[in-house]
């Protein structure tokens, strides 16, 4: 019968031999935790990079109303589902912007009493 012998090399070796290999598991148990945490600081970096990327386009995506109407027309010459849901964000995006234009019209009308103001103090 075929006899496994799996240890029997390590009976030739010495303590010359096992010296190397007790110097890199050693260093591997004692500098693992700091490599791990510069990995973990390196990836943070990298998602916070990602996510600030990603919410810009979606800013980018919700402001401009063209690329909705361009992917809305596209998308009810192809199918029919969806079609309500798009239209509420068509609305709800047309909403956002008269109230950003109505903030900027009451800045302007503010701005305009400050300067009637000026003048009707001095």
């Amino acid at each position: 019968m075929f006899e496994i012998k799996i240890f029997d090399h390590l009976k030739d070796y010495t303590i010359r031999d096992y010296f190397p290999i007790f110097i890199i598991v050693t260093g591997y148990m004692l500098f693992r935790p700091y490599i791990m945490k510069i990995g973990g600081e390196l990836q943070k970096r990298e998602h916070r990079k990602a996510g600030m990327e990603s919410r810009d386009a979606a800013v980018k995506k919700a402001l401009s109303l063209e690329e909705v109407d361009e992917q809305y027309q596209e998308e009810t010459s192809k199918s029919v589902w969806g079609r309500n849901a798009r239209r509420r964000q068509k609305n709800v995006m047309k909403q956002i912007e008269k109230r950003f234009a109505r903030q900027e019209e009451m800045d302007a009308n503010y701005e305009s009493d400050k300067e009637i103001d000026e003048f009707l103090t001095e």
